[in-house]
Formats: C-alpha cells, sequence, structure tokens
C-alpha cells in the first residue's frame, strides 16, 4: 500500500487534507477488496475518466457518434497527450514576453483562458 495525502476544496472556499491508502498492484486490490469490490472500484474509476473524456469533446464541438468512438477507444495511462488547458498554460508562458508587447493579443488569450477556451488559446500561440 502507498499513502496519499489528498487535499479536498468546497465551493465555499474550505479546504482540508486526508491521507488515503492505495493498492500499489491488482493483486494487493484484489487481496483487499476482493474480485468483486477491485472490479467495481476498476468501473467506478474508468467511468469518471471516460465522463471527462466525452465532457472534453462535447465543449469541442465534437458529435456523438465521435464522442462515442473516442470514448469506446480511452485506453487509461496509454499516450502522453496533454490536456489542452496545460498546452494553453505552457504556450502562455513559453509566450511571455510577446504577450507583455502585445495588448490586444494577451486580452484574447486572457479572455479565452478565463473562459474556459483552452483550444482557443492553443490556436492563438500555436
Amino acid at each position: 500500500m502507498k499513502e496519499s495525502t489528498e487535499v479536498v476544496r468546497t465551493a465555499e472556499g474550505d479546504e482540508w487534507q486526508y491521507t488515503c491508502l492505495l493498492p500499489e498492484s491488482i493483486s494487493e486490490a484484489t487481496e483487499i477488496y476482493g474480485e468483486d469490490g477491485a472490479l467495481y472500484l476498476h468501473n467506478s474509476g474508468l467511468k469518471v475518466k471516460e465522463q471527462n473524456v466525452a465532457r472534453e469533446l462535447y465543449r469541442n464541438g465534437k458529435s456523438a457518434e465521435e464522442v462515442n468512438a473516442a470514448v469506446a477507444a480511452y485506453r487509461p495511462g496509454q499516450g502522453t497527450r496533454v490536456s489542452a488547458k496545460k498546452q494553453a498554460l505552457e504556450l502562455i508562458v513559453s509566450h511571455s514576453d510577446m504577450l507583455r508587447d502585445n495588448v490586444d493579443l494577451l486580452d484574447k488569450v486572457q479572455t479565452a483562458f478565463v473562459n474556459g477556451k483552452f483550444k482557443d488559446v492553443v490556436e492563438l500561440l500555436g
């Protein structure tokens, strides 16, 4: 088991930490939770990950067919896909000098980022 410290934040801004123990292998999870429990935990976590994939694609205007295909193809831990938000932030940092000199572009980038339109930021700076 490995120890993990997690942070919980509420909508009101309250924050606290707790420590949980996590299995380090499938066999350890099965030993602790049993086969049914380990499968339940796997499926509930997978469902959340797939919902995140679908949500992101719908936000980016993909059709139901495209979303279904992407969710079906999703494999946790495969690839090194960087989220659009992280990519946008990396571009902002790397283009900070240019943004400082171009107030109009800076305004567009800030507006897009604040509104969660990270792909727009990538397009503006990429």
